[in-house]
C-alpha cells in the first residue's frame, strides 16, 4: 500500500490561525483507482522519438538518425521490432521515400540517402512502428524538415505582388515571372499549377514568360500563402507568397485557474491570443466589467499572459485587443458559476514541492487526488471549512514530468483541476567540452563528454553539424518532446532556448495548455473490453500462387541477400511471413526472394509490403505541426546553398577531364551500389548520391575514403528471372566514416562531420575525435538519448576559422 508521506495540509484561516497536518497515515481507498487502471490499459503509450542529424538537408544528402522507444512496457518492447521512415512532401503529401529498419530493445539505427531529384521545399520525416491497431500506428514521430538544393535552378522563376486588392472589390494581382538563368526570355511556356485557399487553378506563362494570378482574398482563410508549382521541360520548382490579409481576425482563449470562474472567488485567468494563421500574438489589452475598464494586460512572446480576476454574478466581463491589425477586438471571459472551488498555484514547474492554494465559496468534504489520469499517487480527504486554504505537497511519490491536481467532491466528481510539472530540473544533466573553442579547417577535434551527478549511465546519439543546418522553428529535442510536447499539443515556438530550459516558458504552457489534455469523460467510461486491442498483420509476406493450379502443399524458397542466402517452406497455401531478421540488410541493397528451379516456371511469387500503404493512409491521421505560417518562397534561388557550400560542385566540373566521366560514361552506382566519386575515390562518403558518380570498372584501381587504393572486382549482380521478386530489406546500422581529409585535393564539404549512435557513456569521461571540414563557421554538437534516470540532452558550440 502507498502511503501519504508527509501531506502538509496549512489551513491558513483569515483569523491568522494555523493548522498543519503531517503525519504518516494510510492512503485512503481511491474509488477511482480501478476507472484509471482501465484508462490506462485501454490507452497504451508508448512515445517514438527520433534523433536526427539536423534539420535542414540537401538532395542527395544522408540523414543519420537514431530511434528511442520512449514508455512502453517492458513486456511489449520487443513486439516493436520495426521502425519506418517515410520522407514527405508538405506541398502535396508525396511519399517521396521510405525504408524500414531494424528495432531492438527499444532502440533503431538507420539512414537515407535522400534522392537527387528532390525538389527544394518543407517536407517531414514520418517515423513509426509495426505496431499498429485499426490503421493508427501505437508509436509515432514527425520531424519537419527543409530541402535546399546545391544545384543551381535551370531557370529563374519569382512571385511578386503588382497591386493589393480589396475584398469584395477587386482582387490582389501577382506577377509570376520567369526567364533563363542569365535573364532571357524561356523558348517555350511554363506550366503553373497554384492554389490560394479553397481554390486551385492552372495555367501559363506567356510568351515573356510571365502570368498575372487575379486572387480575391478570401474571408477566415487559415494560410494567407499561395502556392505555386512551376514545371519547365523536366525541371519544377515551387514558389509561395504571404497575401495581404484585411480583415484579419484574433483567436483569444480564456483559462481560468482551476478549470472555471466561480462568484466572489478570486483567481487567475490565463490569456492567449493568436492570429487566425494560428501565430501567437504579442500585444495589449483592457479588461472591462461592463462597460468599465478594470485592468489592462499583455501577452508576452510566447502570445500568452495572465489577470486575476474576482468576477461578480451579473456582471459582464470582456477583454479589448489593442491592436490595429484585427478587425474584431472584443472578446468575452467564459460564464461565471455560482459556486464551486479555484486554484492558484505560482510556481506549476517545480522541484520536490507543489504550493497550492484553494478558495472555495461551498463547504463540504472534499478530496485532494495527485494523478496523471491514469494512475494515483495521492489521494486524501479535505475539510474544506474554510475559504482559503494552502496546500503544501511534497512530492516524493509522484513521478518526474506531467501530473494533475484534481479537487473533487465525495461524489469523485471533479469540481477543479490544476496540471504541474514534478521534479522539474532544467539543469543541464550531460558536460560537453572540447580541446580548443576555434579550430581551422580540416583539424582535429577532441570532444569530452561526461555524464552529471544525477545519472550513472547512458546510451546516446552524438551528432556535429554545421549549425546553419540547424532551424530552432524546427528543431525538437528529446527533452522538450518526452517532457511536453508528446503530451501538450499545439505548443509555442521557443524562443532563443529550448522550452524545457525556459521555465516561464514552462508556467505559460501549463496554465493555458495542461488542463485540456485530458477529460474525466474520457476516462470515466472507459471499459474492461475497450482494454481488449488488436493489433493489424504488419507482417511482411510472400504470396507464391500456381499459374494453372493452386498451391496445395508447402514450398521452398531461397532469401538472396548481401548478408547470404537462406532458405525457409512455405505453409500449404504458399504463404509465408517475414521475420524481420529474414530480410536484415546493412547497406540499399535489394534482397531477392526466389523458387527452386523445377518450380520457378509454374508459380508466381508477389510480396506484400504494408508499410507503403500505411505511411500513405497516415496523412490522413498525421502531419507536420505547423507552429507559424510557411515563411515565403519567392523566388526558386531562396532555397539553395549559398557561399562556399557549393563548391563541391564547382570544383568538380572544374577538374573532371579525360574519358572517365564525360557525358556518355554511365552515370551512378552499379548493380552492386557501388559508385566511383569524380575524385576517383571507390564508394566515396562525401559523394553519396552525387549525380557525377560513376560506376566502376572490374581491374581497376581506385583510391579509399581512408586512404591506401584498392583494385576493384567484378560486382556479382543477380538477374531477375522467372521465379524471383525483388524486395527492400530491412536495414540494420551502418556506420558513419569519419574523414580526416588527408587527400587535399578532395574537397570537404560535408555539413555532418560527426554522426555516432548507441554510445555507451557511465561516469568515467569519454572521448570522441573527428575532423572539421573546409566548411567555416559554428558548429554544433547535439548528444541525445537515454539516461538511468530518464532522457537525456546536450549541446555545445564551437567555431571553424579558414586558414
Amino acid at each position: 500500500m502507498r502511503y501519504w508521506l508527509n501531506l502538509i495540509l496549512g489551513l491558513l484561516i483569515f483569523s491568522g490561525h494555523v493548522a498543519f497536518a503531517q503525519q504518516e497515515q494510510p492512503l485512503l481507498v481511491d474509488p477511482l483507482a480501478k476507472q484509471l487502471y482501465l484508462y490506462k490499459l485501454a490507452n497504451p503509450s508508448p512515445r517514438l522519438f527520433v534523433h536526427f542529424d539536423k534539420n535542414i538537408y540537401t538532395n542527395n544528402e544522408t540523414v543519420w538518425f537514431t530511434g528511442y522507444l520512449l514508455t512502453e512496457r517492458e513486456a511489449n518492447i520487443s513486439k516493436h521490432n520495426i521502425m519506418s521512415v517515410a520522407l514527405i512532401r508538405n506541398s502535396d503529401s508525396l511519399v517521396v521515400k521510405h525504408q524500414k529498419f531494424l528495432m531492438a530493445t527499444s532502440l533503431s539505427f538507420g539512414s537515407m540517402v535522400l534522392p537527387d531529384s528532390m525538389l527544394a521545399g518543407d517536407y517531414h520525416l514520418l517515423a513509426s512502428t509495426n505496431r499498429v491497431s485499426n490503421g493508427v500506428p501505437e508509436a509515432i514521430f514527425i520531424q519537419p524538415i527543409t530541402i535546399k538544393t546545391n544545384i543551381n535552378p535551370s531557370f529563374n522563376a519569382g512571385l511578386k505582388i503588382l497591386e493589393q486588392g480589396i475584398m469584395g472589390v477587386k482582387p490582389n494581382q501577382v506577377l509570376l515571372s520567369a526567364t533563363t538563368r542569365d535573364a532571357r526570355f524561356l523558348s517555350q511556356p511554363v506550366e503553373v499549377s497554384y492554389h490560394y485557399g479553397h481554390l486551385s487553378k492552372k495555367t501559363k506563362t506567356n510568351s515573356s514568360g510571365e502570368v498575372i494570378l487575379k486572387l480575391d482574398e478570401q474571408e477566415d482563410i487559415p494560410d494567407p500563402n499561395v502556392y505555386v508549382k512551376l514545371k519547365y521541360g523536366s525541371d519544377s520548382s515551387f514558389l509561395n507568397l504571404s497575401l495581404p490579409v484585411t480583415k484579419r481576425r484574433a483567436k483569444v482563449g480564456f483559462y481560468p485557474e482551476g478549470g472555471n470562474l466561480i462568484n466572489g472567488i478570486l483567481g487567475r485567468v490565463g490569456v492567449e491570443v493568436k492570429d487566425q494563421q494560428l501565430a501567437v500574438v504579442s500585444l495589449k489589452a483592457q479588461l472591462y466589467k461592463n462597460d468599465t475598464v478594470i485592468d489592462t494586460i499583455e501577452t508576452d512572446s510566447y502570445g500568452i499572459g495572465s489577470f486575476l480576476l474576482k468576477p461578480e454574478k451579473g456582471s459582464s466581463y470582456r477583454i479589448k485587443l489593442l491592436h490595429s491589425g484585427f478587425t474584431d477586438t472584443s472578446y468575452l471571459l467564459p460564464p461565471i458559476l455560482d459556486k464551486g472551488i479555484g486554484i492558484y498555484i505560482s510556481e506549476a514547474a517545480v522541484r520536490d514541492t507543489l504550493i497550492a492554494k484553494l478558495r472555495t465559496s461551498q463547504k463540504e468534504n472534499l478530496f485532494i487526488r495527485v494523478h496523471n489520469f491514469k494512475e494515483t499517487f495521492i489521494y486524501n480527504h479535505l475539510d474544506a471549512q474554510n475559504p482559503q486554504m494552502t496546500l503544501i505537497i511534497p512530492l516524493e511519490t509522484v513521478p518526474l514530468g506531467l501530473n494533475t491536481l484534481t479537487i473533487s467532491d465525495s461524489l469523485g466528481r471533479p469540481l477543479a483541476e490544476r496540471m504541474f510539472f514534478a521534479h522539474y530540473n532544467p539543469t543541464p544533466k550531460l558536460t560537453i567540452s572540447s580541446d580548443q573553442k576555434v579550430y581551422e579547417q580540416r583539424k582535429k577535434v577532441t570532444l569530452k563528454l561526461r555524464l552529471g551527478d544525477s545519472d550513472s549511465l547512458a546510451i546516446v546519439s552524438v551528432a556535429c553539424v554545421q549549425e546553419r543546418r540547424i532551424s530552432s522553428k524546427l528543431n525538437v529535442d528529446i527533452e522538450s518532446y518526452s517532457y511536453l510536447a508528446s503530451s501538450l499539443t499545439a505548443l509555442p515556438p521557443y524562443n532563443t532556448t529550448r522550452g524545457y530550459e525556459d521555465p516561464k516558458y514552462m508556467d505559460n504552457i501549463l496554465l493555458v495548455k495542461g488542463w485540456r489534455r485530458y477529460t474525466w469523460q474520457d476516462a470515466m467510461k472507459t471499459k474492461p473490453s475497450d482494454t481488449i486491442k488488436s493489433y493489424d498483420n504488419t507482417k511482411l509476406s510472400l504470396q507464391i500462387t500456381g499459374k494453372k493450379q493452386p498451391v496445395n502443399e508447402p514450398l521452398q524458397i531461397g532469401i538472396l541477400s548481401s548478408s547470404g542466402m537462406k532458405l525457409y517452406n512455405t505453409d500449404n497455401r504458399g504463404y509465408f511471413e517475414f521475420n524481420a531478421s529474414n530480410l536484415a540488410v546493412e547497406k540499399e541493397k535489394p534482397v531477392y526472394i526466389f523458387l527452386g528451379e523445377q518450380n520457378k516456371n509454374r508459380y508466381l511469387l508477389s510480396v506484400n509490403d504494408p508499410y507503403a500503404k500505411l505511411n500513405k493512409s497516415y496523412l490522413n491521421l498525421f502531419g507536420p505541426e505547423y507552429r507559424a505560417v510557411p515563411s515565403s518562397v519567392q523566388n526558386n534561388n531562396v532555397l539553395s546553398l549559398k557561399g562556399n557550400e557549393t563548391a563541391i560542385r564547382l570544383k568538380e566540373v572544374q577538374i573532371t577531364s579525360g574519358n572517365s566521366n564525360n557525358a556518355h560514361s554511365p552515370k551512378g552506382p552499379n548493380n552492386c551500389g557501388d559508385y566511383v566519386c569524380s575524385y576517383n575515390i571507390l564508394n566515396c562518403f562525401n559523394h553519396v548520391g552525387d549525380p557525377n558518380n560513376r560506376p566502376p570498372v572490374a581491374g581497376k584501381s581506385y583510391h579509399m575514403s581512408g586512404g591506401g587504393s584498392i583494385i576493384y572486382q567484378a560486382c556479382e549482380t543477380v538477374t531477375v528471372n522467372p521465379g524471383m521478386v525483388l524486395m527492400d530489406g530491412v536495414y540494420s546500422k551502418k556506420e558513419f566514416y569519419v574523414n580526416d581529409y588527408a587527400e587535399p585535393l578532395e574537397p570537404a564539404f560535408a555539413s555532418t562531420i560527426y554522426w555516432s549512435n548507441g554510445l555507451l557513456l557511465n561516469k568515467e569521461e569519454r572521448e570522441i575525435t573527428f575532423y572539421t571540414s573546409d566548411i567555416t563557421g559554428k558548429f554544433k554538437v547535439i548528444v541525445q538519448g537515454l539516461s538511468s534516470k530518464n532522457v537525456l540532452y546536450g549541446d555545445y558550440i564551437f567555431e571553424v576559422k579558414g586558414k
